[in-house]
């Protein structure tokens, strides 16, 4: 029986700080960001980083679209023109927003449910 309860208990090692993919640092647990067309769930680093948050899982396009949008500082016609690796890079991790922690190697799954995904856009030229 002991084992069983073992086997079930939560793994303190899968648990990490939850660090920007581009520059290591802590980033802060996202929030509302008002914009033009409404507003998103995410943040910003202080390297320039944004990233938006997808609750679900499951809302991916358009959180990267709003993601994208935010980085681009509103412009979606300049959001909608620029190219993966060429003009921007983009990371995505799962993230447990109760413990304000990631999880190793983008797992799909946290405990048992479906992971909360954030999806990072970094601008390689922001001045452009």
């Amino acid at each position: 029986m002991a084992l069983r309860w073992r086997k079930n208990r939560e793994d303190k090692d899968v648990l990490r700080k939850p660090l920007c993919p581009f520059c290591g640092e802590v980033f802060q647990r996202p929030r509302d960001i008002s914009t033009e067309p409404g507003f998103f769930y995410g943040g910003s680093c202080e390297c320039g980083a944004v990233y938006g948050c997808d609750l679900t899982g499951k809302n991916m396009g358009e959180i990267f679209a709003d993601a994208l949008a935010y980085a681009c500082g509103g412009d979606w016609e300049k959001a909608l023109s620029i190219e993966e690796d060429v003009d921007y890079h983009q990371r995505e991790i799962s993230y447990e927003p109760g413990s304000h922690t990631v999880t190793p190697g983008g797992e799909d799954f946290f405990y048992g449910r479906a992971a909360v995904k954030l999806i990072f856009i970094k601008l390689l030229n922001p001045n452009r």
